[in-house]
């Protein structure tokens, strides 16, 4: 059976290009072949069981890739949203990788519609020195964390981006904290654990 990995795509080939790079570790670690698809496709290969790559619940999720799947008779696995608990956990183990004694804040792309992958955050954050959790397009905002924990003088200062792939977001995120001092930890689906995580989402279906 043909298993595809659907991601939200860009205008930015570069979007694609990481997708790809993403889908080939998945495929080295199932020893099968994983391909690749976006939202803006017109149809899936027949038949296939879609893993989509969405950390939000939001419209997306809930409307156009129900429908993008039944154009194609697919099978729709659930989305990486419920595995919140694990990405969670994945992004804590690497910003502690070194110590447990530091001071992280996760960055998620909003709140509204991420409220599995919060809860999931508050749940382990707290082996971490100091926390907190921020967005980029909603309260607290990172810019509004950074200038409080620079009030208190904390540091050193990690900064974990909870969003899958380097882009828009990204360029956002850095212009945001440009003027801070931190350390910015790489999007999730550059660690090596990212992939494993796919894999075996793959793997817990029948």
């Amino acid at each position: 059976m043909t298993k595809v990995l659907l991601a939200h795509g860009s205008s930015d080939s570069s979007h694609n290009r990481q997708v790809e790079k993403l889908a080939g570790k998945v495929s080295a670690l199932l020893d099968e072949e994983i391909d690749t698809a976006f939202l803006g496709d017109d149809s899936l290969p027949k038949g296939a069981h879609v893993l989509p790559l969405f950390l939000g619940e939001g419209t997306h999720v809930r409307e156009d890739i129900p429908k993008l799947i039944a154009t194609s008779g697919g099978v729709l696995l659930p989305p990486l949203a419920s595995c919140a608990d694990q990405v969670a956990a994945l992004a804590l183990e690497e910003i502690t990788r070194e110590t447990r004694r530091t001071n992280a804040m996760f960055v998620l792309y909003r709140f509204g519609g991420f409220e599995k992958l919060t809860t999931a955050l508050y749940g382990q954050v707290k082996a971490c020195s100091k926390h907190a959790l921020a967005s980029l397009h909603s309260e607290p905002s990172v810019k509004s964390v950074l200038e409080h924990w620079q009030q208190e003088g904390v540091k050193p200062i990690s900064l974990q981006p909870m969003l899958l792939f380097e882009g828009k977001s990204m360029d956002r995120l850095r212009s945001m904290t440009e003027a801070f001092d931190i350390n910015m930890a790489p999007v999730l689906s550059g660690y090596d654990n990212f992939a494993a995580l796919i894999a075996q989402c793959f793997r817990a279906q029948p």
